[in-house]
């Protein structure tokens, strides 16, 4: 076989990635991480991100795309010669949101390679119809090509080795062009800014040296955790916080509002919580942008819940797993019964630990690999705070996996 087809073949039409040693030298490289990408023509502009990964012998990519006027703050550029909006992995406004690209297939042609993408539409409504039935959020446009080039970069591109342009098939009528250009390592940023109610403190690790650092870059995200402040307070005087009372202060002391600007989730840490019912922690909000967590809930005096039983959650190991858990579903993601992962609720794991293997010491501190997947390539639209609500992207199959 040879190297393009062998790089042509994979599951779910994802190639697998051979080893730099075996690539001809005149092969173009798609390196991990972030693309700028810009798509347009007279009657049409794009920009956003393609996110590409290897794993497991195979290549992954995906990507989102925002409408934009080229007339406003761009002058007279043309798609090949768009820089990206600042340094790093890019962020657009929410509203603009329109399109997401699953890659299916990447095929090295003689000076460069053939880009197949599936286009899904959104459509952010919620619309019944008569019969009782709902009109899809993503709806698919078609499947089409771009054959890329390498070009020479415009400013503002780290890797101008790593930049291509190229013509989209799209039938008869004027073709699109496509450019993309290599701009960070990791494929999506986020911060998560964390308020502390008075008597607690901000979950920056378990003591063992797990951080959100390191467990968000295993799946690529570049994730910046924020101990604020630690003076939030309520107008009720009772102990517990409501998601009305979590979503007052979050309003009020969120260190930026400007979601379109960046990718800002908000923890609040309370001393406990009625969400809808006592609970140790709950993603409360509409459009997924703040959870809050309850410092001093105490693990039932179970025999399952081994060292940690009678403890209150803020002095355990169990702290942060609990933030994480509610953070993944501030990303869109629901909860997971398979292993001992994130989002598996904890009383679940508790109860299923073992004499060999008891709990606390079976927590997998991770997301399970299915659920990483979808973290890395969901659209954006679907794991961004303010954007979507969760559940959005279920009508989404993910490159080189099932639907979700």
């Amino acid at each position: 076989m040879s190297e393009t087809e062998l790089l042509a073949k994979g599951g779910q039409g994802n190639p697998p990635l051979p080893g730099n040693s075996r690539r001809p030298a005149d092969m173009p490289v798609l390196p991990d991480g972030c693309y700028f990408i810009a798509l347009g023509n007279v009657d049409m502009w794009y920009r956003g991100t393609l996110r590409v990964e290897s794993r497991d012998g195979q290549v992954f990519a995906s990507g989102d795309l925002y409408a934009f006027d080229p007339s406003t703050g761009m002058g007279e550029q043309i798609i090949g010669q768009v820089s990206p909006p600042g340094p790093g992995i890019p962020i657009f406004p929410i509203a603009d949101y329109t399109y997401y690209l699953r890659v299916t297939r990447i095929e090295v042609a003689e000076s460069g390679f053939a880009l197949t993408f599936e286009a899904l539409r959104y459509f952010p409504m919620n619309v019944r119809t008569f019969n009782g039935g709902a009109v899809p959020h993503w709806v698919l446009e078609g499947t089409f090509t771009a054959n890329m080039m390498p070009a020479k970069a415009p400013t503002g591109f780290p890797q101008p080795d790593t930049f291509f342009l190229g013509d989209v098939v799209v039938g008869d009528n004027v073709p699109p062009q496509l450019q993309m250009g290599w701009v960070a390592p990791l494929l999506r940023r986020a911060v998560i800014e964390i308020d502390c109610v008075p008597d607690t403190h901000a979950p920056l690790d378990n003591g063992a040296g797990v951080t959100w650092q390191s467990v968000f870059n295993s799946f690529s995200w570049d994730v910046t955790a924020i101990d604020s402040n630690h003076d939030i307070t309520k107008s009720s005087s009772s102990p517990r916080w409501t998601p009305t009372d979590a979503d007052s202060a979050m309003r009020q002391n969120r260190g930026n509002n400007a979601l379109d600007d960046e990718w800002r989730y908000y923890v609040l840490i309370a001393s406990l919580i009625l969400a809808p019912a006592e609970s140790d922690g709950f993603m409360y909000h509409q459009r997924r942008e703040a959870l809050f967590v309850a410092a001093q809930s105490v693990f039932p005096d179970q025999p399952q819940f081994g060292t940690l039983r009678g403890k209150g959650l803020d002095t355990t190991i169990a702290f942060l797993r609990t933030v994480i858990h509610e953070m993944g579903h501030a990303m869109g993601l629901g909860h997971n019964e398979t292993g001992f992962h994130f989002m598996r609720p904890t009383p679940s794991i508790a109860q299923d630990s073992t004499a060999d293997n008891p709990f606390p010491g079976n927590i997998d501190w991770s997301f399970h690999p299915d659920d990483a997947h979808r973290l890395r390539h969901w659209p954006d639209i679907a794991v961004r705070p303010g954007g979507a609500p969760v559940g959005a992207a279920n009508e989404v199959a993910l490159p080189g996996a099932p639907r979700a």
